[in-house]
């Protein structure tokens, strides 16, 4: 089985899983059942990964998280399902867009490079959101539009540096 393909199956797996303990802990039956359906909804997603039906799943997932914040179900766990959901739905756009081309080692590494950035993506949002719903700060607004600034200023020039030197 391909990387991309396990890594599916993981996402695709602890999504379903968070999305309906999420409902089934809040005692939401029918919420429980939507989600496993749309998780079901899926694996059609796979085998097309060129249609609408990945763009469609996405957005079941992410209305479901949605819809179960909103109604009381525990925010980590909508918050997970909904990441996990996201990195199911790339998995499935990285597979239609490799197609056969996956073959060569180069595309190998492209997939090896793409995985880990979407893991490190993954991990840090995930870590993000639950470090923000454990910490309150009161920071005034102007204070965090700098910070915000900087940050993405330091983004941008270790991108420069990057380019710049040609690391891999």
């Amino acid at each position: 089985m391909a990387l991309r393909k396990t890594f599916f199956v993981v996402c695709l797996f602890v999504s379903l899983l968070c999305l309906t303990a999420g409902y089934g802990f809040a005692g939401q039956w029918i919420g429980a059942a939507i989600a496993i359906t749309s998780g079901l909804a899926w694996l059609p997603a796979r085998k097309y990964p060129l249609s609408w039906i990945p763009h469609i799943c996405l957005i079941t997932s992410v209305g479901l998280a949605v819809t179960g914040q909103l109604t009381g179900t525990p925010p980590l766990l909508m918050i997970c399902g909904s990441g996990f959901a996201l990195a199911a739905w790339d998995l499935i756009l990285l597979d239609g867009a490799l197609g056969t081309h996956s073959a060569g080692e180069q595309s190998r590494r492209y997939e090896i490079k793409h995985i880990q950035s979407l893991a490190l993506a993954l991990g840090a949002g995930l870590l993000v959101a639950f470090l923000g719903g454990m910490l309150h700060l009161q920071i005034p607004f102007v204070a965090m539009l700098l910070f915000v600034a900087l940050v993405i200023f330091g983004f941008d020039r270790l991108w420069g540096t990057i380019k710049k030197r040609g690391i891999q």
